[in-house]
């Protein structure tokens, strides 16, 4: 028997014995069923191995496209992001270089100011210079106004205010008979000058001065005396100023009158008496008054008027010590000498003065 023939006899049995397993009657005895049962099993175990093995060489026969060349270089994903990675972006360096140096040269300019304008305020111990007296000796008849108020009294049973208030209207007469008869309103330091070098002074001279600070002073005062284009000397008060005390001069005011001409010049920083007083007392109210004077205005302020005209030999000391030109009191006097040029004279201007008695004043001695 060939080979060929035992394998149909093989195959044969097999559907035979699978339409027996499906329930169909097998035509073959049992005994021969079980032989060729048997060889059909293991024809299968043989077969199948054969044909796994031969279905793998089979795929792996399979020819596969080739792959370009960035698909070799970039066989997957994570290559790919790589490649696309922050080299590309990295010209971030370019942006450090662009503003930073030129941050650091404005800075180098900044500090000009500040080194300038700060010690403005504290700028005061150093005045125009004070020249010294030539040794010759020298005496100015100048009749040196004192005013307070220039506004009406509010309260016309107080006899002190009432005293110390001159009308507006009244003020007003006064600065135009001054300006109709050719007299020179001058500050200070004109007196000054004529005393200790012989600065000549201009003919009828007279020197307005004003005390506290008072804001009708600035309303009322500063307008009538530009209007007569007169000079005034104003004693002001450093401690309402700071506070902006609504009856007293601010310092926005007294920079206002300081620029538009007029004289500023310290009254204390309280008004306060000055006797019997400790030297840090009164380098606070003398000193400091001064000092913020000088800071808000710009200009030196070298002479002082004394709180009700209270003040005592330490007082003295201290204002020389500080080297003020002079000082003035509210005792009754219109003639000067360097004598004492701490304790100048002046001639009260009182509520009640007439135009006349005005004139008399300020005529007196001529």
């Amino acid at each position: 028997m060939g080979k060929s023939q035992i394998a149909r006899g093989a195959i044969r049995h097999a559907l035979l014995d699978t339409r027996a397993a499906l329930g169909y009657s097998s035509p073959v005895p049992p005994a021969e069923s079980f032989s060729r049962g048997f060889l059909a099993l293991l024809i299968k175990t043989a077969l199948v191995p054969a044909f796994i093995v031969l279905l793998a060489l089979g795929v792996l026969a399979v020819p596969t496209a080739p792959k370009t060349r960035s698909e070799a270089a970039q066989p997957g994903l994570l290559p790919v992001a790589t490649a696309t990675a922050a080299p590309t972006v990295t010209p971030s360096p370019t942006s450090t270089l662009t503003p930073t140096p030129t941050a650091t040269a404005t800075a180098t300019t900044t500090p000009a100011p500040t080194a300038t304008l700060t010690p403005g305020p504290t700028s005061t111990a150093a005045p125009r210079s004070r020249p010294q007296p030539d040794g010759v000796r020298r005496s100015a008849r100048v009749p040196i106004l004192m005013y307070h108020y220039v506004s009406i009294p509010p309260d016309p049973g107080d006899r002190l205010r009432v005293d110390l208030s001159v009308l507006p209207d009244n003020f007003d007469a006064q600065m135009k008979w001054l300006a109709e008869n050719n007299y020179q309103p001058i500050t200070l330091t004109d007196v000054y000058y004529y005393l200790a070098i012989g600065t000549p002074l201009p003919e009828n001279p007279v020197v307005l001065t004003f005390d506290d600070g008072y804001v009708d002073q600035y309303e009322n005062a500063f307008p009538i005396l530009q209007r007569y284009g007169l000079v005034g000397t104003f004693f002001v008060l450093a401690g309402p100023a700071d506070v902006a005390s609504p009856r007293y001069l601010t310092w926005h005011m007294i920079a206002e009158m300081s620029a538009a001409g007029m004289d500023m010049q310290a009254h204390g920083r309280d008004h306060v008496d000055m006797r019997r007083r400790a030297d840090e007392f009164l380098y606070f109210q003398i000193v400091g008054a001064r000092q913020a004077v000088e800071a808000h205005t710009g200009k030196p302020a070298a002479f002082f008027a004394y709180p009700a005209g209270r003040y005592d030999a330490n007082t003295l000391r201290l204002l020389d010590r500080y080297s003020f030109w002079m000082a003035v009191t509210t005792r009754n006097g219109r003639v000067h000498t360097l004598d004492a040029p701490l304790e100048l004279t002046r001639v009260r201007i009182r509520g009640g003065d007439s135009l006349g008695k005005f004139i008399a004043k300020v005529t007196a001695g001529e």
